[in-house]
């Protein structure tokens, strides 16, 4: 999947009005599943890593102007 630069900066836009705590709350009982033999707060520590991490990449791209390639591996 390609993003390209317009579509980059609404990601970059959303991530950063988005509180992950509601993000969590929403999702969080859908994702625990298949991670219970850890405790919800590091599986929600993960979560927020990413989360963080994606944050800050997508506004790195949208600063830059650049379109953005994802792939899915199933």
């Amino acid at each position: 999947m390609i993003a390209r630069p317009t579509e980059v900066r609404e990601a970059a836009n959303f991530l950063a009005a988005v509180s992950f705590d509601d993000l969590w709350e929403a999702a969080g009982p859908k994702v625990l599943p298949p991670f219970s033999a850890f405790a919800e707060a590091e599986v929600k520590g993960w979560f927020l890593r990413h989360h963080t991490d994606l944050r800050a990449f997508y506004s790195r791209s949208a600063s830059a102007g650049t379109a953005v390639v994802k792939a899915f591996w199933y």
